[in-house]
């Protein structure tokens, strides 16, 4: 793939949105879609990356934790036994607080990670977009897109320019 930049300002969210559905239509990958707003679009934000999978980190991370805490409480208690007249070595109780203190961990800490990487806060931000900074405070939503030709690029401008001018009549 060439890679063709494409940027589109967008004075509305609805025009944004638009041409969100556009580019979707033509079949961009939505990967290749980049939606860069003074607010959050979480309709724009959905259509495009899909169904948030944030439960299934914290899912994750609370079974990790559950499955740690109760080794680390079994494998302490049996490394070092301690004879108490015939009670198990292994008491459910205190391995019952730390398994549960384990997995409320790796929960938080796996909940952390997925809404650092669901945000996608740990991305680069792409190259020039300090250039529009002031744009988007000002209430300006743009698009990003990348595509294969040149060829390509000009007919969505086109199409995104068409469809301007018969939403401004």
């Amino acid at each position: 793939m060439a890679d063709v930049p494409l940027r589109f300002r967008c004075r509305t969210l609805d025009e944004a949105r638009h041409v969100v559905s556009l580019l979707v239509s033509r079949r961009i990958p939505p990967e290749e879609i980049e939606v860069l707003s003074a607010e959050p679009l979480h309709d724009v934000g959905e259509a495009l990356t899909g169904k948030s999978r944030l439960p299934v980190f914290v899912v994750a991370g609370a079974l990790t934790g559950a499955a740690a805490g109760w080794g680390l409480a079994t494998v302490t208690a049996r490394l070092y036994p301690i004879n108490t007249g015939g009670m198990p070595i292994v008491s459910p109780l205190p391995a019952g607080i730390v398994t549960y203190e384990a997995m409320m961990l790796l929960a938080v800490l796996f909940t952390f990670a997925g809404l650092l990487l669901e945000g996608r806060l740990l991305r680069r931000r792409p190259p020039g977009s300090e250039r529009f900074s002031d744009a988007l405070l000002e209430g300006e939503v743009h698009v990003l897109a990348r595509v294969a030709s040149a060829d390509e690029a000009d007919d969505l401008r086109l199409a995104v320019d068409s469809g301007r001018s018969s939403t401004e009549v």
